[in-house]
Formats: structure tokens, C-alpha cells, sequence
């Protein structure tokens, strides 16, 4: 079963999605600025020096440009011969929608083809499209959601989403019929105005909650916003499958829902690379910018003589997977799993892999186990990292997730006080250092005392809320 907690203090809002009492999804916003333009449909000025580029750029506000690119998460789905059937034009305008955020080093990227996406269908620019989520494998079910057919007009297109699977006719035709007068609107908006302009941003956090991670499983909502009780109250009123499956529950806003479900600590290990198992084996987790590396490691599981290379890789597998979604991570991540000898047992730990990412809304593929022991996979990039929601680049590190040694540092503090010595008529000085610094530094002046250049210096702890390492005075 599925638990969503909600716990909003000022104007941050933290989303926990719990499927059997297991974290399965963390996100994190703030209500006083958007985080993310992914998603957002915007009236974009063409750059008519550039006709007959297949990509170019695009303005979409005053400042900004975007970069207009062929690609589009949806679009793959379609078959279609004539390439430009579902862009929208008008003169030197043409209708956009941002796939992807800003970058420091880049511009965000943009296509012409638009979809707007509901609880239970996307409304897509493409006339008389009319498709199903290729993940509703029974042909009855599928039947029975054709009789929707004629829900695409001449002027958009429908697809309908897993999520509607198991749903009344009645409910889908419903958050259809909202979804069109959303697509007029910007349609509208698109007709009448004059410039380059924002027509529709993507939904806040709560209607992304509502809309992609409240399931048929889903018993429990539980929020400490009276406002957030009303929203997802409002919402279930148009859906009666979750109405009678789902409770939604207020609690007082001084209890920190997080920690009395005990659910905190979890968060806080997020960004950890270290992630340890009952078992004892446990995963090293490296996250870069487009390549992620997990190491699989069998650490003392091996000392239990139930355990073998196998068992503890098809433990990992699972855990690896549930890694993958709940820190969000994209783009290349190669797995390396304990050596094993046969080619059957490769097969069997590829399996159970690709089985624990069924769940997994965003686009991956996954390549078989190669004869190293290593699975290769790309995953869709969707919003950012669960990681970069919770921690930041240590000052000290910076972000390497290493220091300097503490002897290294010691000695440049020694060359540093020589130098002093030479250039200045100074020849007692006082250094202000930090505690776990300052053992080290004494242990070296220890072993070289017969030296008469760092003769005559005085230690002390430096302040703590000092960020030096350390100081000459």
C-alpha cells in the first residue's frame, strides 16, 4: 500500500512517498518561486536568419533564449509523414514547450511539439491522434478504452495514460473534457497575443503529486496544511475510485510529520554513497554530472554460509533500482556487480533488475550484463536529482568528497612561517589553528624540534565559528 505525507512549514513544501512502508520517492519545492520551466508552453519569436537549420534558436521571454531543438519524450510514439503536422505557426511565432531546465553553461531546450499532460491523458498537438500507454497489456482493457476514440478532434490529439487502465469511462471522459478547455485556453492565449510570452506553467508540486504519484494502492494522504487538505479533497471529488479508496488526513501543524513516521534519517542518508544492507553487503554510490557508478560490494555477507556472489547480487538488484528512482538519477549509470561464473546467473540478476524498474515512470533502457558483471543503463532526466535537493558542495571539498590531508596542510603552514621568517625581522609568531589540525602540526614539530627555523612558535585553538584552517599572527 501506498502512504503519501505532505509537511509544508512557510513557504517549502516536502513531498514522502512510502509503498509498503519503504521511501520510494522524496521532492522538495518552494511555493514563492518555481523551481523548473520542464513542461511550460510558451508563444516563442522564430529566428528567421536560420531557416533550414533543423535546429536553431527560439526567444520565449525578453531575456532568455531556448534552443529549439527535434527532441520530445513523446514523441517517439508517434508515426507520422508528414514531420510538421503537429507544430503550431502563426507568422514569425510558432507554440513551444521547454523539455529541459536551464543550465549555467547552456540554453534550455524546447520543441515544437506540445503535450499537456493530465491524471489520465495528454492532450497532444497532433489532429485525429488518438493513442494508449503501450503498459495496458490486456487487449480487453484496451478495448474497452478505444470506445474513446472520437475524444481527438481535428484539432488535437489524445493519449491515454497508464493511469486509466483500470479507471471508469465516465472519469476519464471527465478529466478529458478539462484537459481540452486547458488546451483551448492556450490555443487562445496563443491566437490573441501580440509578442513572445509565457501561455501556461507547468503545475506546481501539489497537481504533479496528485496527477503522477497518487495510485489505486494509494490509502493514506496526510498533510499539516489546512489548505493543502482542501486541495486534495477538491481533487478527489472528480475521481470516485480514489474517493472511496482514499483517506486523506490533517494533522496539526506543529507535529513533524516526517520524523513521527520515522522517515527523516532516510532522507538525510540520501546523498550518502555508503548504502548498507541487513545482509551486510552494501552499495557505493558515485553520482556525476551525466554518469553515475555503483560498485556492489558483498562486505560480510559472505561470512554467512547461505549467502553466495548470487544471492547477494539479486538482493542488490532490487535495492539498486529502488537507489535509482528514489535519488532520481539520469543520464548514463553503469552497475558493477560481484563476479559470477556462469552466464545463467547473469541472466537471472539482469531479470530481477529489469523487473524492480518496472515501476519507474521515467524512460530507461537497460542493457543485458556483460561477461565483466556490469549492466549498463540510460535513464530520462526529469527534474533534478534527489541528492541536489538535500545537500550542496562542501566549501572544504568542493564537492569532491575529499580534503586535503591534515600533514599536507601542516607543512604549508610550516613553508609559509619560514618564508616569514626570511622576508620579515619577525621571529616569534603565534598560530591560530584548528583542534583537529593542531595535533597533527605539534606531532611534526615534535620530530623536526633540532630545526631552528620553526623554533619559537606558539599554538592556539582557533575560534569555532572561524572557517580558516588556520592563521599566522
Amino acid at each position: 500500500m501506498r502512504k503519501i505525507i505532505i509537511s509544508e512549514t512557510l513557504d517549502q513544501i516536502r513531498v514522502a512517498v512510502l509503498d509498503n512502508l519503504k521511501l520510494t520517492y522524496f521532492l522538495i519545492d518552494n511555493t514563492s518561486q518555481q523551481a523548473s520551466i520542464r513542461g511550460n508552453i510558451y508563444k516563442a519569436k522564430k529566428n528567421l536568419s536560420a531557416k533550414g537549420i533543423e535546429a536553431s534558436f527560439v526567444k520565449i521571454d525578453e531575456e532568455k533564449n531556448a534552443f529549439l531543438s527535434n527532441y520530445h519524450p513523446l514523441k517517439a510514439d508517434f508515426e507520422t509523414d508528414s514531420p510538421d503536422s503537429y507544430k503550431i505557426q502563426d507568422k514569425n511565432f510558432i507554440l513551444v514547450q521547454c523539455v529541459s531546465d536551464y543550465d549555467p553553461r547552456k540554453a534550455p531546450k524546447v520543441s515544437d511539439f506540445v503535450a499537456l499532460p493530465s491524471k489520465f491523458c495528454v492532450i497532444v498537438s497532433k489532429p485525429k491522434f488518438f493513442g494508449i500507454s503501450k503498459k495496458i497489456n490486456s487487449e480487453e482493457k484496451r478495448g474497452r478504452l478505444r470506445s474513446l476514440k472520437k475524444s481527438a478532434t481535428k484539432s488535437l490529439g489524445v493519449i491515454l495514460r497508464t493511469s486509466s487502465e483500470n479507471q471508469k469511462l465516465k472519469d476519464i471522459k471527465e478529466d478529458i473534457r478539462q484537459s481540452k478547455a486547458k488546451w483551448k485556453e492556450i490555443i487562445s492565449s496563443f491566437n490573441e497575443e501580440k509578442n513572445h510570452t509565457l501561455l501556461h506553467q507547468e503545475d506546481n508540486l501539489m497537481e504533479n503529486v496528485y496527477r503522477e504519484l497518487m495510485t489505486e494502492d494509494t490509502s493514506d494522504v496526510i498533510v499539516n496544511s489546512k489548505k493543502l487538505y482542501n486541495y486534495f479533497r477538491k481533487q478527489m471529488s472528480h475521481n470516485l475510485s480514489l474517493k472511496t479508496r482514499t483517506d486523506v488526513k490533517l494533522v496539526s501543524d506543529k507535529e513533524d510529520l516526517f520524523k513521527s513516521n520515522k522517515i527523516d534519517k532516510e532522507i538525510a542518508r540520501i546523498f550518502h554513497k555508503k548504502v548498507n544492507l541487513k545482509n551486510g553487503s552494501f552499495l557505493l554510490i558515485e553520482e556525476k554530472e551525466g554518469l553515475t557508478v555503483v560498485d556492489v560490494n558483498s562486505g560480510r555477507s559472505l561470512n554467512n554460509k547461505k549467502e553466495t556472489n548470487l544471492t547477494v547480487n539479486l538482493s542488490l538488484a532490487k535495492e539498486i533500482a529502488h537507489q535509482v528512482i528514489l535519488r532520481n538519477l539520469s543520464g548514463i549509470v553503469l552497475i558493477d556487480f560481484i563476479d559470477m561464473k556462469s552466464s545463467a546467473e547473469r541472466k537471472k540478476v539482469f531479470k530481477t533488475f529489469k523487473e524492480s524498474m518496472k515501476g519507474d515512470k521515467a524512460k530507461h533502457s537497460i542493457l543485458p550484463m556483460s561477461q565483466f558483471g556490469i549492466i549498463e543503463m540510460t535513464r530520462q532526466k526529469i527534474g533534478s536529482r534527489t541528492s541536489s535537493l538535500v545537500s550542496e558542495s562542501c566549501v572544504s571539498c568542493h564537492g569532491s568528497g575529499a580534503v586535503t590531508r591534515k600533514d599536507i596542510v601542516c607543512y604549508d603552514l610550516i613553508r609559509e612561517i619560514i618564508t616569514l621568517k626570511k622576508n620579515t625581522k619577525k621571529t616569534k609568531f603565534i598560530v591560530e589553528i584548528k583542534k583537529e589540525l593542531s595535533e597533527t602540526l605539534i606531532e611534526i614539530l615534535d620530530k623536526n624540534k633540532r630545526n631552528s627555523s620553526i623554533k619559537d612558535l606558539e599554538i592556539v585553538s582557533s575560534p569555532k565559528d572561524t572557517e580558516q584552517l588556520y592563521k599566522i599572527i
